[in-house]
């Protein structure tokens, strides 16, 4: 065997290697990547179940009544008025506000996140858009930006799957 020969073969092997290597990196960044998906839902999920934050998300509905009172929409509309304490909903909002951030930045998974909350997300921002249009004439368009944007995405979500994303090969238990 020459030289140039076992130099080839040499050549051919490493490849091999460095082929086999690379592989088995976009494995494992795969097996991060979605490990760090669930640490960060599973975050989210333990947020939501805090009860200062069930607090917030209840008054969060109250919202479309709230506005109704002049002292209320006076009260959006003085700068750095919503403390937390007295406005719970506003903690809500800001809960939605960072889970939009971190689905706009694909930090976390945003179809396994909608696939959870999309009726949630819808139902937040309905209740929330008189008190956010409000917010908006003084902050301006980027106020909630982030939760606008998830609400969005939990439309065109729920638009994509108007029937759920129960796999269609999988029989129902009606059918059993």
């Amino acid at each position: 065997m020459t030289a140039q020969t076992v130099s080839v073969i040499l050549a051919a092997a490493t490849l091999v290697v460095v082929a086999a290597a690379s592989i088995a990196a976009i494995v494992q960044l795969n097996y991060l990547r979605a490990g760090n998906h669930l640490n960060a839902l599973l975050e989210i999920l333990n947020q939501w179940n805090l009860p200062p934050v069930q607090v917030a998300l209840s008054e969060l509905r109250k919202i479309p009544d709230k506005v109704k009172d002049p002292q209320y929409v006076a009260a959006l509309r003085a700068p750095k008025t919503m403390e937390r304490s007295t406005y719970p909903e506003f903690l809500a909002l800001d809960l939605w506000e960072q889970i939009g951030t971190y689905c706009k930045h694909r930090l976390i998974d945003e179809t396994i996140l909608l696939d959870i909350t999309s009726g949630q997300v819808l139902n937040a921002w309905t209740n929330a858009e008189p008190a956010i249009s409000i917010v908006r004439e003084l902050r301006g368009a980027s106020a909630y930006e982030n939760f606008e944007y998830l609400a969005m995405r939990a439309t065109l979500f729920n638009q994509r799957y108007p029937d759920g994303t129960y796999p269609a090969r999988v029989p129902r238990m009606s059918d059993m």
